[in-house]
């Protein structure tokens, strides 16, 4: 919708939200995110490159699947973390190609290196994203491993905006990894395998799935009911891509030149009481008609509101959420713009009975603080707060330094931060 965002009992999940955040239009234009619903084999077994300048799972095409996870890392010995992002960049780009991680037979007197619950599964299109939160430099002031002084000063742990309702257990991390794929289960034995060969180095601390829905076509909608991603940037947009998304050698740590900041945050949203509000009363909050996606103003899904007509908010209300979340301004307002990958997750009900369903948030932006966080900020006005709030729930979630790509075999996650 927005035009711009108990341990283990709960490790199921992502910590991965916040009342208010950009629920809306998370997924792009349309026919750029969304898999068609009768694909051709060869097309499920695509696999694309894990090499390149960039990770992939940011520009990507989204899948139907994802499977974010953070981990905290346990070993205090620098080198022991170095042989990790080595082993799992080879593991990743080893399960992208559609590759077993081990070669047949293994040795029965070993557990199998691996689990092998993928065997005969098309890949999907499988990525697999790696990116590392403040944690992982600087942890209660102690510098871990040396690297406190390579912090980017835009990486910071997710602050608590207004109404959120962030669980320590549920949220930030040292390295969250989001797997993506058009199979849910290719998703999860990715994770599977790089925790188990994380053991002794790392472990998970939490994780979330998703799903977007198969549909042929058109925008995808959220939990609510409403398009979701009408006025997210085209992906081949590469001017976009290179102003707002890519960090560059500039701007501040040359070593994460090609990476990109990651937010991740889980919105539970209140559906029984969503589904009590008046279907008149659904479009202003949101800002946008239910069926078509159009503005409040407007007759199809892709014309510009006009706010400035509209001064009093007697169309589009001034708290709706696609107002706050794009005031439309002017210049200001394309310099916020953030891209979004987000998903929607379904769970079983949660401790008093009520429907435990929402969106996984996920985007990508150059530089958090004016970008996000500006839109953030404002979404969570206490004056003026986006009404969505009302509806949903914030438990987690966490800032993320998405790693710059691995560009040929022989390199290694992170190597530009760590030699």
């Amino acid at each position: 919708m927005s035009d711009k965002m108990n341990r283990r009992a709960f490790l199921g999940m992502t910590a991965a939200g916040a009342a208010g955040v950009v629920l809306g239009e998370l997924m792009g234009k349309a026919n750029n995110f969304l898999p068609t619903e009768k694909a051709s084999a060869s097309t499920l077994n695509e696999t694309l490159d894990f090499y390149g300048a960039h990770q992939t799972g940011v520009v990507t095409p989204a899948q139907n699947s994802a499977n974010v996870a953070a981990f905290d890392v346990t070993t205090n010995d620098v080198k022991e973390l170095r042989e990790l992002m080595k082993k799992w960049t080879e593991m990743a780009a080893t399960l992208m190609a559609g590759k077993p991680l081990a070669v047949e037979p293994q040795d029965g007197a070993f557990p199998p290196t691996d689990t092998g619950e993928q065997i005969g599964l098309d890949t999907g299109k499988l990525t697999i994203t790696f990116a590392i939160g403040a944690s992982l430099f600087e942890k209660d002031g102690v510098d871990r491993f040396g690297l406190r002084s390579r912090k980017p000063a835009g990486l910071t742990e997710m602050p608590i905006f207004h109404k959120d309702s962030l669980e320590d257990q549920l949220t930030h991390g040292d390295i969250v990894v989001q797997a993506c794929s058009d199979d849910p289960l290719v998703c999860f034995h990715a994770i599977r395998n790089l925790s188990k060969a994380a053991r002794g180095v790392a472990h998970l601390r939490w994780q979330q799935t998703g799903q977007l829905g198969v549909k042929a076509e058109g925008t995808k909608r959220n939990l609510f009911g409403f398009k979701d991603g009408t006025a997210n940037p085209a992906l081949q947009d590469e001017t976009f891509m290179k102003n707002n998304v890519w960090i560059d050698a500039g701007d501040g740590a040359s070593w994460l030149a090609g990476g990109t900041y990651m937010v991740v945050r889980r919105i539970h949203m209140r559906i029984e009481t969503w589904d009590q509000q008046s279907y008149s009363s659904q479009e202003n909050i949101i800002g946008r008609q239910k069926v078509s996606g159009a503005p409040m103003d407007g007759k199809a899904e892709f014309d510009t509101p006009q706010f400035a007509a509209d001064a009093a908010g007697k169309v589009t209300p001034l708290d709706s959420h696609i107002r706050l979340s794009n005031p439309r301004t002017g210049e200001n307002s394309e310099r916020e713009r953030i891209l979004r990958r987000g998903y929607n997750f379904m769970e079983n009900l949660d401790s008093v009975g009520r429907i435990n369903a929402g969106l996984l948030f996920v985007c990508f932006n150059r530089n958090i603080q004016t970008q996000f966080e500006s839109i953030q900020k404002r979404l969570t006005n206490p004056n003026l707060p986006d009404k969505m709030l009302s509806y949903t729930d914030t438990t987690g979630g966490g800032y993320f330094a998405v790693l710059p790509g691995v560009t040929s075999k022989g390199s290694y996650l992170g190597q530009a931060l760590f030699e």
